[in-house]
């Protein structure tokens, strides 16, 4: 893993244009700092509307989930959203199989202890700390492994992979790679679930305060990349000598998305040296430094652009409902 993440920010910090990938600031610091921004920043809509539209369709919801006895949470951060319906259920099942999956294995194995505590036997957790495409490749794997063991009686294992709100923090590219895994990994009764940002782009000013707003829960979260560089990869970034900016770039064609460019800005020339990486690089005034791969994060969607985006990856919208900020999304394999 230490290899694979020291040769992904090597490809990123040399390349064009230059940056950290989206993944990087998600240790167990990030992971906290990420749920602090979702919880009291009253300026991040997404999360405060993500739970009431899950709250309002709940019980309509579990009607199409109801016969799953499997759910693969794909960055399941602190299950805080995943729970209303483990929560439901378990209220006519016995026990279930939770595959929570999150990058930071410190917080993964913290959620799974709390989950533990919550729902003792009924609930076997099975967690995967591992990036998604990795974890989509042995889930994957664990499902066939289990087809061979039980043959026609397979769809005892019917299962949800649920996805809140990280699907929209990948570039378009990679959206379309994970939702092609996906599919793989789905067999014909399985469902996904997502929740996505419809919110109208009209509103820029809205989008773009959510992803840095003014009391710093943002900052604190995307800075994380720049300190864990300094913490973990020995290198010396002086963070006075950069500004933090961020852009709201629309994009109304069906085959793209809206999306959030977020960057570190030199504010004088200096030089940054990373000693694990074995780098040194000079940054000019005015030299800018992503906190992702090229083409965003946070994107913003249309339901035809999402409808596009899932026919790529042979997935059908099954249902949706919406709120002001945010979509549902139920899912099926074609």
């Amino acid at each position: 893993m230490d290899n694979l993440i020291k040769a992904e920010l090597l490809k990123g910090l040399l390349g064009n244009p230059v940056h950290i990938p989206a993944w990087y600031p998600y240790d167990e610091e990030g992971s906290r700092l990420n749920d602090i921004c979702m919880e009291q920043c009253r300026w991040y809509y997404f999360h405060r509307f993500e739970m009431k539209i899950l709250n309002d369709i709940l019980t309509e919801l579990i009607e199409y989930l109801k016969d799953s006895r499997m759910l693969v949470d794909l960055g399941s951060g602190n299950a805080t959203k995943t729970m209303l319906i483990l929560d439901r259920l378990l209220k006519t099942h016995e026990s279930l199989t939770y595959v929570p999956v999150d990058i930071s294995t410190e917080f993964l194995n913290k959620t799974a202890a709390n989950l533990k505590t919550i729902y003792g036997n009924k609930l076997e957790i099975q967690p995967i700390g591992e990036e998604y495409m990795v974890a989509l490749r042995k889930i994957k794997y664990v499902f066939y492994s289990v087809y061979l063991l039980f043959g026609n009686n397979f769809n005892w294992f019917t299962k949800i992979i649920v996805w809140f709100g990280s699907l929209q923090s990948l570039s378009y590219g990679k959206q379309l790679d994970y939702l092609l895994e996906i599919r793989n990994t789905m067999q014909v009764d399985d469902k996904l679930l997502i929740t996505l940002d419809v919110t109208d782009t009209t509103c820029k000013q809205t989008i773009e305060l959510a992803y840095l707003d003014p009391e710093g829960y943002s900052e604190n979260f995307h800075l994380n990349s720049i300190h864990r560089l300094n913490r973990e990869m020995n290198a010396n970034i002086d963070i006075s000598k950069f500004k933090i900016r961020n852009e709201l770039v629309v994009n109304s064609r069906s085959n793209n998305c809206s999306y959030v460019n977020v960057w570190i800005e030199a504010i004088e020339n200096c030089d940054v040296h990373i000693g694990q990486l074995d780098l040194t690089r000079e940054f000019q005034k005015g030299e800018r430094l992503y906190l992702h791969e090229e083409n965003g994060i946070s994107c913003k969607y249309t339901i035809e652009q999402l409808e596009y985006l899932l026919n790529k990856a042979s997935l059908g919208m099954e249902k949706y409902w919406r709120n002001e900020h945010v979509a549902v999304i139920l899912v099926n394999r074609k």
